[in-house]
Order: structure tokens, then sequence, then C-alpha cells
């Protein structure tokens, strides 16, 4: 049986190794085809994407404030972040000219 402590499961301790080059390993599910050619498009449905619908979707007028109110919101926030640390760079640079100051007399 074995030691299984600290959350090991008895089926994690009791796996087999992974055969080498075995299917799950190959990205085509161990076919050994090619990866070009019209088969490739039928095998892993390869379209062309087509995004015209995002331009043809109308949105609601409440929904377009409610994106606008989080858009202002989301910028407030960073806008805050960036005060802060800019502000907590200038104290921490403010100390270290202080501390250098006393010990080596720079002003």
């Amino acid at each position: 049986m074995g030691y299984n402590g600290l959350g090991m499961q008895r089926w994690i301790s009791t796996m087999k190794p992974r055969k080498y080059l075995g299917r799950r390993s190959k990205p085509d599910g161990g076919g050994g085809a090619a990866s070009i050619g019209p088969e490739v498009n039928s095998y892993y449905h390869i379209k062309k994407r087509d995004f015209t619908f995002l331009k043809n979707k109308t949105y609601s007028d409440s929904y377009k404030k409610e994106l606008r109110s989080k858009l202002k919101d989301e910028t407030k926030i960073n806008n805050r972040k960036i005060m802060m640390s800019f502000a907590i760079g200038l104290v921490i640079v403010f100390l270290i000219f202080v501390y250098f100051n006393d010990h080596f007399d720079l002003f």
C-alpha cells in the first residue's frame, strides 16, 4: 500500500506512467496524420471567424449608461492607486534623503 499522507490520494499513487508519445500527448489524438490539408479543417472544425455580428449588435441606453458608470468607477480607482503609489514613493525618497543626510552631511 504505502504511506499516503498529506492528502495524497490512492489513485495518484497507483497511476501508471504515460506511454512515450502515447495518444494523450499528441495534439491530433494519435492519428499521426499530417497537420496540413483539407482533412485537417474537417477534423478540427477550423473556420474563418466572422465578427460582423459585434458591429450589428445594438445595446439599450440603460446598458450603455451602466457600462459608462462602471468605466468611470474603474478609472477613478486606477487614478487613486496611481496617486497613492506616487505619494508613497515621494515619502520613501524623502525618508532616504533624510537618512543619508544625517549620515553623510549631503545638505
